[in-house]
């Protein structure tokens, strides 16, 4: 639902730019302005909510694992912490970071290249 509020939000916001104007002003089409130019700016706050959302992904999957003892990252994040295993632990830290820290740059990648304006 907060994926389809941004979109929309930002698709209304985008339609009304004056790019989207001289778009449709040299004869472009419906579908090609909203796809080419307009989708283009209004998916950049969706990339920026699923960054972050993908870290709650990550934590979420600790604590679904703990409660049904799913075997998995999250289980043994858990399980270290109370066997008191410091190295396992701090494997599974750094590869929840890196995860996040990859998911991050993956939305900054992609938000430069769909926004021009988000390179400079």
């Amino acid at each position: 639902g907060a994926i389809a509020r941004l979109t929309r939000g930002g698709l209304v916001d985008a339609l009304a730019q004056d790019y989207v104007r001289t778009a449709r002003a040299k004869g472009l089409g419906e579908p090609a302005v909203i796809g080419r130019h307009a989708l283009r700016v209004a998916i950049v706050p969706v990339l920026t909510y699923l960054g972050p959302a993908t870290a709650g992904l990550v934590t979420g999957s600790v604590v679904v694992e703990s409660i049904f003892e799913i075997p998995g990252l999250g289980f043994s994040f858990v399980s270290s912490v109370q066997d008191r295993d410091a190295p396992v632990l701090l494997g599974v830290t750094v590869f929840y970071c890196l995860l996040v820290l990859l998911a991050n740059l993956a939305v900054d990648v992609a938000t430069a290249w769909l926004d021009p304006r988000a390179r400079s």
